[in-house]
């Protein structure tokens, strides 16, 4: 190695020099740093790279070496799976992490040849041009997973940017895909089939949450947040997510059926289950699994859906029945569709504009002059 300079001279006075790593040296120049002379592989030249700041403790010098000298992110797998390890991971919520784990398995499995993966490309492969690609690519079977595909991308050569742990962040400009809202309006007659459906069904709790989900104009998350905490004299409590309001849906008898069900289900499982009930009302969750006795999780209530909606639509073939598939989510947009008054106030959503995506149903109007 080419004599640098030495490492002794006009050092920060809280570091120690002996004890600094072999060819690290300090730049004084401008505000200072640290370097570290390094041999380019290929050619054989020296050149410096910047350890960190003048500031940087002797620990944190070792540190910023040693990722230099034994770099373990190549590849957006390792890439990724570093980020899965840290505190920033942990701190999201369980099913943003399932969400993304999903979306990690899809990134890394996506063939780019017969033997390579996207996620065995080295990352100075990495380009706008190749995000781009994947989204468009990804977009043509499902607009709505390539923007969540690329959500995590995004998040994960950030984390890598910000850490240091990536020299470029090739997602910087590359947007998501517009996605026009969905508009579909589930008729009556196509839900209350697909109602009955369910109540012929195993899965008990199928029909109560599409009524809760319908009546009180809910997510599906929503639904299963529900709670006894949730249960007022005057009606049901609903715990809105993603910014809506929190409001409380009045009782009628549709509602009330649909949720003294499920209390006495849930009640009658956890007794055959011998399974004491949580002493805190906002513990005791409504709709839960016979096999943990615990709150149903959002996949396990899809894939009951899922079959529940092939069901329905062998039972409109055979009666001859011209049935329309909807989504759970459909059931707000129907829920605040048939919602006479206030719209707004009954949906929680805070601006006007989100009506606009819920309330899909054709307006009949009267004529002008009346």
């Amino acid at each position: 190695m080419p004599k640098g300079p030495p490492r002794s001279a006009a050092i920060p006075a809280h570091i120690d020099a002996k004890k600094l790593p072999t060819g690290s040296w300090f730049n004084k120049s401008g505000a200072g740093k640290w370097m570290l002379k390094i041999k380019n592989p290929e050619n054989g030249l020296w050149r410096s790279k910047r350890l960190c700041g003048p500031k940087a403790t002797l620990s944190e010098i070792w540190q910023a070496y040693e990722s230099l000298n034994n770099p373990l992110v190549t590849t957006f797998a390792t890439l990724s799976h570093d980020l899965q390890q840290t505190p920033i991971w942990r701190k999201l919520a369980p099913s943003t992490q399932r969400d993304y784990l999903d979306c990690h398995l899809q990134i890394c499995n996506k063939k780019i040849s017969k033997i390579n993966t996207l996620g065995d490309l080295p990352l100075s492969k990495w380009t706008i041009g190749l995000v781009r690609k994947y989204r468009d690519s990804r977009g043509e079977s499902s607009e709505s997973r390539a923007n969540k595909e690329l959500a995590y991308i995004k998040r994960v050569f950030s984390w890598g940017y910000e850490y240091e742990k990536i020299k470029f962040n090739p997602t910087l400009g590359v947007k998501k895909l517009t996605i026009k809202p969905r508009q579909h309006y589930a008729e009556d007659r196509d839900y209350e089939l697909m109602l009955e459906i369910a109540r012929q069904s195993n899965y008990w709790y199928v029909w109560p949450a599409m009524e809760i989900a319908y009546l009180c104009r809910m997510r599906l998350s929503e639904v299963l947040d529900l709670t006894d905490a949730n249960e007022l004299p005057e009606g049901l409590l609903i715990k809105r997510r993603k910014g809506s309001r929190d409001n409380i849906t009045e009782w009628n008898i549709r509602l009330r059926t649909a949720w003294d069900y499920a209390i006495l289900k849930r009640n009658k499982l956890l007794e055959e289950r011998k399974q004491p009930h949580p002493i805190k009302p906002e513990d005791r969750h409504v709709i839960i699994s016979e096999r943990t006795g615990d709150k149903i999780m959002v996949n396990s209530l899809k894939t009951a859906i899922g079959r529940i909606t092939v069901a329905t639509k062998k039972a409109a073939i055979e009666k001859e029945i011209n049935w329309v598939p909807f989504t759970f989510h459909d059931l707000k947009r129907k829920g605040v569709s048939d919602t006479s008054g206030n719209k707004q106030d009954a949906s929680g959503h805070r601006s006007a504009s989100m009506m606009n995506v819920y309330d899909v149903r054709m307006k009949t109007v009267k004529p002008s002059n009346e």
